[in-house]
C-alpha cells in the first residue's frame, strides 16, 4: 500500500511539472518567432505570399503583406523551376517597364526565402 502511494504521489508531480515545461517551451516557442520576423525585417526582407495565376503570361503573383501591392516577381523562375512555396521573405527592386499582368506591377526579386508561417 504504501509503495503504491508513493508511485501515484510521484506520477502526480511529473506530471505536474511537464506542464510548466510546456508552457515555456510555447513560450519560447512565440518569442523566437517574433525574433525572426524582426530579424528578418531588420535585413531588409518583406512578408511575402505567392499565388498562381490563370494568365499564361503573368503565372504568379506576389503579394507584399506590409504594402498591399500585386507584384510580378519576373524571375521567380531563377529561384523556383517548380512550385514555388506559399509563404517567403522576399527582397525586390521595382522595375521600369511595361507590365505583363494587368492588376500586378513588375519587380525583380534579389533574394528569396521559404517563410514558415
Amino acid at each position: 500500500m504504501k509503495n503504491i502511494c508513493i508511485s501515484v504521489l510521484l506520477m502526480i508531480i511529473l506530471g505536474c511539472t511537464t506542464g510548466k515545461n510546456t508552457h515555456k517551451n510555447k513560450l519560447s516557442a512565440t518569442m523566437s518567432k517574433e525574433n525572426l520576423v524582426s530579424q528578418m525585417k531588420k535585413e531588409g526582407y518583406s512578408k511575402g505570399s505567392i499565388t498562381t495565376n490563370k494568365n499564361a503570361q503573368c503565372p504568379y503573383v506576389l503579394t507584399v503583406e506590409e504594402f498591399k501591392d500585386q507584384l510580378d516577381p519576373i524571375n521567380l523562375n531563377d529561384f523556383y523551376k517548380k512550385n514555388p512555396p506559399a509563404l517567403v521573405w522576399v527582397k525586390y527592386s521595382s522595375l521600369r517597364r511595361k507590365s505583363r499582368c494587368a492588376d500586378a506591377r513588375p519587380v525583380l526579386i534579389n533574394e528569396i526565402k521559404i517563410r514558415e508561417h
